[in-house]
């Protein structure tokens, strides 16, 4: 094989082309693997955006508990210091998951992260309760309900502010070109177009499958004074749920991190692309109880779909396991988890204008007797909230059981 740049001395026909591209970008070769991130990607709900930085809000439920600031002895003081006061609200009863006593919160000192409380109150007038014991610097409280009278008169309202989200459109193109000679000759062996044809959409599915994984968000000007925009691919994503294996993967420690982590937010059904090691460090794991099964990426019938691996954790969230070529080869060990409900094909499109990928024909110059085809697109990644996601990395096998260290 030889990298050649410029025009090439074979036939083409730019009548088999295709409009409207990524759906039907995937067809074009039997072997969905090769690019599996894309075809799932491809499936997914298309968003115009009008600018190229488009942007989301990503919310979340109040916290659930806090950290004590500061041992406090006695079963009398009602001034605690806690880490994050403002995730206490007046009314509410919390406990203290260390002893069992449960607090009446009265107000909040949001300046000197402070909150007086009813102690006990479980306990009060001789109610048989878990009574006031001393908390211990770190004790962990737990937020209750709020507990009001019978002539409760309105509560401080207490939610949480949406954090924002932005990632940019990518703009991607490739062009076939080919002289007025070229479009006319026919070989022994058959009409080379196709061929090139299809390697040319094959090895551009291969880059926007990369892209989509490995890419992140930027914003530049090249060269040439061109402002330049990168979008933000999936597997820089994930933080907050990361897995660093850095060995054998064990059976014990992988079902921990799904039920605790990887499948604690958003759905509990998730698919997780791998590289060959990860996949086969399942199998070492669990190659008795992987079920089989053919995901349907298309709502018609005999459309786009590939094979995948289930694994069903223990809290009974199922993973659906499938080999992504990219990540076997350039990533080997690692694999990210994706809540497919958070993920979003965000397309540059206004005034008329619908950039979601596309062949352009006929794109040459007015003078050029030849044909050139372009394939071009400007979309991004929307992927929600990233705590919906998760990774793992640094795999080299499987175990069943824990680790004996």
């Amino acid at each position: 094989m030889a990298d050649i740049t410029g025009r090439r001395a074979y036939n083409t026909n730019s009548s088999l082309f295709i409009p409207n591209v990524l759906p039907s970008i995937m067809l074009i070769d039997s072997n969905i693997n090769d690019a599996a991130f894309l075809a799932f990607f491809s499936k997914t709900p298309k968003m115009n955006t009008s600018l190229e930085e488009f942007k989301w809000e990503v919310d979340q439920f109040r916290s659930l508990s806090d950290t004590v600031d500061g041992a406090v002895t006695g079963t009398t003081a009602t001034t605690i210091g806690v880490d994050n006061p403002k995730r206490f609200n007046a009314g509410e009863v919390w406990v203290n998951k260390r002893t069992g006593e449960l607090m009446y919160i009265k107000s909040v000192n949001n300046s000197t992260s402070n909150i007086i409380v009813t102690r006990g109150i479980s306990a009060l007038n001789s109610s048989g309760g878990t009574a006031a014991a001393a908390i211990t610097d770190a004790d962990t409280l737990i937020r209750l309900a709020p507990a009001v009278g019978e002539n409760s008169s309105r509560q401080t309202t207490k939610t949480t502010t949406p954090t924002q989200i932005t990632n940019y459109c990518q703009q991607v193109r490739w062009d076939l070109s080919f002289s007025r000679r070229q479009v006319k000759r026919e070989f022994l062996t058959g009409a080379e177009m196709p061929y090139q044809t299809k390697k040319a959409l094959k090895e551009a599915q291969k880059s926007l499958n990369a892209t989509f994984i490995d890419s992140e968000k930027a914003r530049y000007t090249n060269d040439d004074g061109d402002d330049v925009t990168l979008t933000q691919g999936m597997r820089g994503v994930p933080s907050t749920h990361t897995y660093a294996v850095g060995g054998t993967l064990h059976e014990s420690s992988l079902d921990d991190f799904l039920m605790k982590n990887g499948l604690r937010q958003g759905s509990r059904n998730k698919v997780l692309f791998c590289s060959v090691d990860v996949l086969q460090a399942f199998t070492e794991i669990a190659k008795d109880r992987l079920e089989y099964s053919f995901m349907n990426l298309d709502s018609q019938s005999g459309g786009i779909g590939l094979e995948v691996l289930q694994y069903m954790a223990p809290n009974g969230g199922k993973l659906f396991l499938t080999e992504d070529r990219h990540m076997s080869e350039n990533h080997g060990g690692d694999a990210f988890g994706v809540d497919m409900s958070q993920i979003k094909r965000r397309v540059f499109s206004n005034n008329g204008i619908d950039d979601d990928l596309m062949i352009i024909p006929d794109t040459q110059d007015k003078d050029d007797m030849g044909k050139v085809s372009t394939l071009y697109g400007d979309m991004g990644l929307e992927y929600g909230a990233e705590q919906h996601h998760f990774s793992i990395t640094g795999v080299t096998g499987g175990a069943k059981g824990q680790s004996t260290l």
